[in-house]
């Protein structure tokens, strides 16, 4: 998510400056940062946002149609996170964002609206998916996929 959030914000928002403080600690647009509480941390050891994390799922979404309910919860392992400061013009520009972790209003989940299957996330999918059981939104990924394949 964080880096399709970067060239969202460069070729759709026009923030040509764009990107993490990761990458560049003093762009001019720094639309991935690390938290606040992150910032004053000296010994980064064991410090990062990691574990599972409850995501408020927004309804009529990618998201809401894979996971089939309003509340799931994700693994992290991770310290920079979306900068909501930015969250305004992304969404005038097309980007939704549709999972949230309420308690820090943090941003878990990004899709793009008229696009037939763009969602990226803060969160590893990976970490709770299975060969024999999917997670849904690998399993949606490939649906779409298979459906868009199929119309030609």
């Amino acid at each position: 998510m964080q880096c399709a959030v970067i060239e969202f914000a460069r070729n759709v928002c026009g923030l040509k400056d764009a990107n993490s403080t990761e990458f560049k600690a003093k762009t001019k647009h720094p639309v991935i940062s690390l938290l606040a509480e992150q910032k004053r941390i000296k010994d980064l050891g064991g410090t990062m946002r990691l574990g599972a994390y409850p995501c408020k799922i927004k309804s009529n979404t990618l998201a809401a149609k894979a996971y089939g309910r309003s509340l799931v919860d994700e693994r992290h392992r991770h310290r920079y996170e979306f900068n909501n400061k930015y969250r305004k013009i992304f969404e005038k520009k097309g980007m939704v964002f549709s999972g949230i972790y309420s308690k820090k209003n943090l941003v878990e989940i990004a899709e793009v609206k008229n696009h037939p299957y763009f969602i990226a996330v803060q969160f590893h999918p990976e970490f709770k998916s299975k060969p024999d059981k999917a997670h849904p939104l690998f399993r949606e990924f490939i649906k779409a996929a298979l459906e868009r394949q199929n119309r030609k």
